[in-house]
């Protein structure tokens, strides 16, 4: 048996004494350098600094727990090339293990998008507008309100104090408040649309 033999059972059998230590340290640093510049080299972008961590940790159990009692070789350059390997296949497990889970998440998406009506936005919604419980006097006095941008500016082109228009505005909002909810929902939506209309023009 090989002195690196020897070594590779202290450390599976006893990893407190310094040389298990010495070795431990040697394969941590290798595993971890290994998986981050192969990851950074093929799998840039899938996984984050916390999944890689989670990869050495397995890579490392794997050594610890099986892997090294398999090993045959006598020399440090052969132990690492076979640690290299083990790492490599765990790394291409795992990216190909979030590849499926991206997969299956884009089309879970798709099949959920199919199972659900697409519906249209408030601002489509505010254009389909249903028929306003106002009175065609109250619609005028708003669109004209809208139009005038203020109540002192309507006040002004309409002749009347500032106060007249308030109080007419407080009466319409008075008749709006009896109505039931879906009348005062087709009121808000009226509204909307005056004012998309008022805008446009």
């Amino acid at each position: 048996m090989t002195e690196l033999t020897f070594q590779l059972q202290d450390l599976l059998a006893d990893r407190h004494t310094q040389e298990s230590r010495a070795l431990f340290e040697l394969l941590l640093k290798y595993v971890n350098r290994r998986v981050r510049s192969a990851a950074w080299r093929c799998c840039r972008g899938v996984f984050g600094e916390s999944e890689l961590d989670e990869i050495v940790s397995d890579v490392l159990l794997q050594l610890m727990t099986s892997a090294l009692a398999r090993f045959r070789g006598e020399t440090i350059g052969e132990m690492l090339a076979f640690v290299r390997t083990v790492a490599d296949r765990s790394l291409w497990r795992a990216a190909r293990k979030v590849q499926r889970e991206r997969k299956a998440i884009r089309q879970d998406e798709r099949v959920v998008r199919a199972w659900h009506a697409e519906l249209p936005s408030p601002e489509d919604l505010v254009r389909l507008v249903p028929d306003s419980p106002l009175s065609d006097v109250d619609e005028a006095y708003l669109r004209g309100l809208l139009a005038a941008g203020s109540k002192v500016a309507y006040a002004r082109e309409t002749g009347v104090s500032r106060a007249a228009v308030t109080q007419r505005v407080k009466r319409i909002q008075t008749r709006i408040a009896k109505l039931a909810d879906g009348e005062q929902m087709a009121v808000d939506a009226w509204l909307h649309q005056a004012a998309h209309e008022v805008l446009a023009q």
